[in-house]
């Protein structure tokens, strides 16, 4: 029963890729391609592909990206171009590019060339694209000419031109009329969209925060996946999204742009021509301004994408789907692609977008279930292997010669293996035969089907354990930092003002909307921080960035001196009077001034963790022990005293080993000339003292620095590492990045601040203490060995009280 169920599993995937491609009936091709003849005027909406999201890589791979239509768009005649070239060493005889809208094939072609760009034609048959989001799947199926090694497989490339890749509709654009319809704005060449925040005249801060929130809005309206803000004093003719906000009569004044009716109110006003849409707040004063900007904000945050339920799944996906905790969905809700595999190295990847506040710890797992058969005639060594973020977590072997069904076959991921943000679960199967080993002609051609992984398999996610960690900068795009404050305020502080630094903060704000979906209420300053601020997020050049912030997040300002050869800082005396911050930080800490010999001042005393050669607190009677406190109970005291005072000195070298007494020293990161970006964050408490509730969740500040060493530097290096997945990268308490090869540094943490963001439910904190005791194994032990002690002397206690003899 079990292999019949698993067959039909297999034979309902393979009807269904049938199906599709009966429903969808293909123009006559010439040469394997499609094309469609429209007469002028055309107007195209490119595929908002990005960096490495344009990149097919393996045997089999395929990207499914939604893309938003207006009524109008949706009902017209149109074709999908797409511009490609590969590896060279992609056989022709086996190459194979399939194009699905809406998960159905509309066209596919065997056309291959290495040395120019092929363009692709493809007429859409009427019906199949819809109002709101569609979904595009390209897949590619691509064999090697020469080798049939596994290694062989990562050579084969093809690579789509997204500036030549776009849907084709005859006339102009259809008009957008509406927030919902802001989906429908032109992304530029690049894949971004460009959103410009127009400036009337003289602005402060107070301009800016109002300009962020309208941003942030546009954002969840138009669910834009690679925002990027810039700062205009004059409209461009050109596609794109413009911001303008302010009172009625100075946008009036400065623009000359009149919105119609009275008090809070927003209009959108779009140029069909230039493709140029804006997007104007008002109110007749700041206030109302505001009011408007409430409202706006409120509807963002309700809105529901419209569209077909394959482009509903392509944005859900294509930022990782959202898992709350407690929730199950298939692998085709997750976006996996099901069709048989005839190559030697399978390769899938599904992403799920874990809350910001997770508590990543050994508290639970998540389930993944899977379907899937593999042929006979492959190697008994060959494996299918599951990776989180890149490391192999689970696998299952595939040794059966005669071929195997595995139905609903469990691997568990343990939730300490996820990250708050971006997590990539991979899916691996190695499918080599006898005949690969001596890699003849016959064996490059093979191409029988040798593995399925089916879409009904199942992902499983546990109820997640939710509180903010610091410091962890993962979580800072997710929108970690808005929730560590309940009003979800954030100090933003742009040192001088530089342009460049505040465009890219705006855009960074913007990112985290799209991905959370939450407003973050940015409160700007240009000159110093104010006191008491409880989160800040530093953006700005190293030679802008005063020492005192660099320090608060955990960076060696002599080292990063060194390294980008700028000169010293000139620290006023107020900054320079500060007294030196501790950073609590995971693993062993370090001193954030590494020249800095002298003494600890009662400031620093007081902040958040206790010097080593603090005087030790006086030893207190345990309330365990009083329990017993009684006349002729002596002997009891006598047996347990000395296993409690075991138990204390284990639990405080833990600590100290955590660094939760000690401030020690840790790696520090490899910082180089050609380092462009690095990303910190460090975090103090008000003190580990006073009641268990406030040693377990104290009042936590922390400091976020993103620095460059130029404004420059700045500004690109963070629209590429928020453009693709270069962010997933990003983990522990501070990383450098390298514009030249890409390559990302880290430091993690392991010693954790928790600041509460949910409501401490009775389940929500069992999660949290049992991730408490994940990270600290030696204590969990010490209060098992405990409480083992204390019901072995109470039992002997009862014994004796009750009188019965021991034999």
């Amino acid at each position: 029963m079990r292999r019949f169920s698993a067959i039909a599993i297999l034979l309902t995937s393979l009807a269904a890729t049938h199906a599709g491609a009966v429903e969808a009936p293909r123009s006559p091709a010439v040469g394997g391609l499609a094309s469609l003849t429209t007469a002028p005027p055309e107007w195209r909406r490119p595929l908002t592909l990005v960096g490495e999201e344009s990149r097919f890589v393996g045997e089999a791979a395929s990207r499914e990206v939604p893309i938003f239509l207006t009524a109008g768009e949706a009902a017209r005649t149109a074709k999908i171009q797409l511009a490609y070239r590969n590896a060279i060493s992609v056989m022709p005889e086996t190459f194979r590019l399939i194009v699905r809208i809406n998960d159905v094939v509309v066209g596919e072609t065997a056309v291959q060339n290495s040395t120019q760009p092929e363009v692709l034609n493809i007429s859409i048959p009427v019906g199949v694209l819809q109002a709101g989001f569609n979904s595009v799947r390209v897949s590619i199926r691509q064999t090697h000419r020469v080798d049939c090694s596994t290694s062989s497989t990562y050579e084969l490339w093809t690579q789509l031109l997204p500036e030549q890749s776009a849907l084709v509709f005859a006339g102009t654009a259809g008009e957008i009329r509406m927030p919902a319809d802001l989906a429908a704005v032109n992304p530029v060449r690049d894949g971004t969209t460009a959103i410009r925040v127009r400036q009337l005249g003289a602005s402060d801060t107070s301009d800016l925060d109002q300009a962020s929130r309208a941003v942030q809005a546009a954002v969840m309206f138009g669910n834009f996946i690679h925002p990027r803000v810039e700062l205009v004093s004059e409209t461009k003719n050109e596609s794109g999204l413009d911001i303008v906000v302010g009172t009625a009569s100075n946008i009036v004044g400065a623009t000359g742009l009149k919105v119609p009716g009275i008090g809070p109110r927003h209009q959108i006003q779009h140029n069909i021509q230039t493709g140029n849409v804006a997007l104007i707040v008002t109110g007749e004063t700041p206030d109302e301004v505001d009011v408007a900007l409430d409202a706006l904000l409120q509807q963002a945050q309700q809105a529901v994408p419209e569209g077909a339920a394959a482009g509903i799944r392509a944005l859900r996906n294509i930022s990782g789907w959202k898992a709350e905790g407690g929730d199950t969905m298939t692998l085709a809700d997750l976006g996996l692609e099901t069709e048989p595999f005839r190559g030697r190295f399978y390769r899938q990847t599904i992403r799920l977008q874990m809350p910001a506040d997770l508590l990543a710890a050994d508290y639970d797992r998540v389930t993944v279930s899977a379907d899937a058969v593999y042929a006979s005639g492959l190697l008994p060594t060959n494996k299918m292997i599951i990776r989180v973020n890149g490391t192999a977590i689970a696998d299952a072997p595939m040794g059966n010669t005669a071929g195997e069904i595995l139905s609903k076959r469990s691997f568990f991921l343990p939730v300490s293996t996820f990250k708050p943000g971006l997590n990539t679960i991979d899916f691996e199967a190695e499918t080599r035969t006898s005949a690969d080993e001596k890699c003849s002609f016959e064996a490059l051609v093979d191409n029988r089907e040798r593995f399925l992984l089916s879409g009904t398999g199942q992902v499983t996610i546990p109820p997640l354990g939710r509180v903010g960690a610091l410091p962890n900068i993962s979580s800072v795009i997710p929108g970690g930092l808005s929730q560590l404050s309940k009003a979800g305020d954030l100090t933003v502080f742009v040192p001088k003002a530089r342009h460049e630094a505040i465009e890219t903060a705006l855009t960074a704000l913007a990112k985290m909307a799209g991905v959370s979906r939450r407003e973050t209420k940015a409160h700007f300053v240009f000159d110093v921080v104010p006191a008491g601020t409880p989160h800040v997020l530093a953006l700005g050049a190293y030679d802008d960035m005063p020492e005192t912030i660099l320090r608060e997040s955990g960076l060696d300002v002599d080292k990063l001196r060194r390294a980008w050869h700028q000169p010293v800082s000139q620290i006023s005396a107020i900054n320079g009077a500060q007294p030196r911050l501790q950073v609590a930080s995971a693993g062993n800490s370090v001193p954030l001034s590494l020249n800095s010999t002298s003494t600890p001042t009662g400031t620093e005393k007081a902040g958040s963790l206790p010097y080593a050669n603090s005087p030790a607190p006086a030893p207190q009677t345990s309330g365990m022990l009083k329990v017993f406190d009684s006349n002729g109970s002596d002997w009891l005291l006598r047996y347990v005293q000395p296993v409690r005072d075991a138990i204390s000195k284990l639990t405080s070298q833990t600590a100290d080993r955590a660094s939760l007494l000690d401030v020690g020293r840790r790696a520090d990161l490899p910082l180089t000339e050609a380092s462009t970006l690095i990303v910190a964050q460090g975090a103090k408490t008000d003190g580990l003292a006073g009641s268990w509730q406030s040693r377990l969740l104290p009042n936590v500040t922390s400091m976020t620095v993103f620095v460059s060493p130029s404004p420059r530097h700045l500004s690109q290096s963070v629209a590429e590492i928020l453009s693709g997945s270069l962010w997933q990268q990003f983990v522990g308490d501070a990383a450098v990045y390298n514009a030249t090869d890409g390559s990302i540094s880290t430091r993690v943490s392991e010693q954790i601040l928790l600041v509460p963001t949910e409501s401490l439910s009775l389940q929500n904190l069992r999660l949290i203490a049992a991730g408490w005791l994940a990270h600290n194994v030696t204590i969990y032990l010490a209060v098992l060995l405990g409480l083992f002690v204390v019901m072995t002397a109470f039992m002997q206690w009862a014994l004796r009280s009750s009188g019965v003899k021991e034999p």
